[in-house]
């Protein structure tokens, strides 16, 4: 008999959501990508278990390095061979995960056009803007001008997401210990590894503009949910993994809610399964437009 799993998230009444029911049958065990590469005799068992050990350590020294950085610190795995293991896992884990149900803004021809003309735009804009952008960055810390992080996308693809750089060129080894209690999100009231262009780039949303890119390679969705980090989504409930049934979004329903500044995963969760059950073209285009009004008349940024 099939166990039932829910989350008491909504009720389905109009401004909330229903979580979809998940059966048992689609319940298993992720594969990860140490099974992988273990199956495909890239790494030995051992080499593994020294491996996640040298994780554990370097994350008390306040350095992170994912599992595929290890190996190939270690000259034991090749780049092509850990994209080639990413997308094993991938394919692995995604009908378990989500079943074989699409949701209909993916399959949506109009939405997929209208990100499009978008990222054009935007990408026309930031080309315009790079210059200014790239040499305020340099001058301030001659750092490098772009960001990139493993992300979570749709259906549990990973992608490579680009921000023009608002933090110390080294933020990511100083995240570690700093983010608040909710491993679901990461999340630092006063985060002391932003720049003073940094602050900037983020008062006026420039840092996000490299993002149309991701748009345009159809990783990302000009509206949609938030892509979480590769370390947020290791603490997922089965149930949790639903929230990226459709594609991230630059921006969304959490980023322009009041609840944004209640920054609890529970929070997110609920709007974007919120977003999931409501959508249309037609919510799409209010809120983008809703979020171009307030980057530029917010006082409150």
């Amino acid at each position: 008999m099939a166990r039932r799993v829910t989350l008491a998230l909504g009720t389905g009444e109009k401004g909330q959501f229903a979580m979809p029911t998940v059966t048992s049958v689609q319940i298993a065990k992720a594969v990860t990508v140490g099974d992988v590469l273990i199956r495909e005799k890239l790494v030995t068992t051992r080499q593994l278990f020294y491996a996640l050990e040298e994780q554990k350590e370097e994350a008390q020294r306040s350095q992170r390095y994912l599992l595929g950085e290890v190996f190939i610190r270690w000259g034991l795995l090749t780049e092509a061979e850990l994209i080639n293991a990413l997308n094993q896992q991938y394919f692995l884990n995604e009908g378990h995960r989500f079943g074989t149900q699409i949701h209909r803004s993916v399959k949506s021809k109009s939405k997929r056009t209208l990100d499009i003309v978008g990222a054009i735009l935007g990408l026309t804009i930031t080309l315009f803007l790079l210059p200014f952008v790239a040499l305020a960055i340099y001058l301030e810390d001659r750092g490098p001008i772009f960001f990139s992080q493993p992300r979570m996308g749709l259906r549990g693809k990973q992608f490579t997401i680009f921000k023009f750089r608002s933090m110390v060129f080294n933020a990511e080894r100083q995240k570690v210990g700093s983010g608040g209690n909710d491993y679901k999100l990461f999340n630092m009231e006063e985060d002391r590894r932003v720049t003073r262009v940094g602050a900037f780039l983020r008062k006026t949303s420039l840092d996000e503009f490299p993002q149309f890119w991701n748009v345009l390679k159809a990783e990302m969705s000009l509206v949609g949910t938030r892509p979480p980090t590769l370390d947020e989504v290791k603490n997922y409930a089965h149930e949790e993994w639903l929230r990226l049934s459709v594609r991230p979004g630059m921006t969304g329903l959490w980023q322009l809610s009041h609840q944004r500044r209640r920054k609890d995963f529970a929070s997110i969760l609920a709007l974007d399964m919120q977003y999931q059950s409501e959508w249309n073209l037609w919510y799409d285009v209010n809120l983008a437009l809703k979020t171009i009004k307030h980057i530029l008349f917010s006082k409150k940024r």
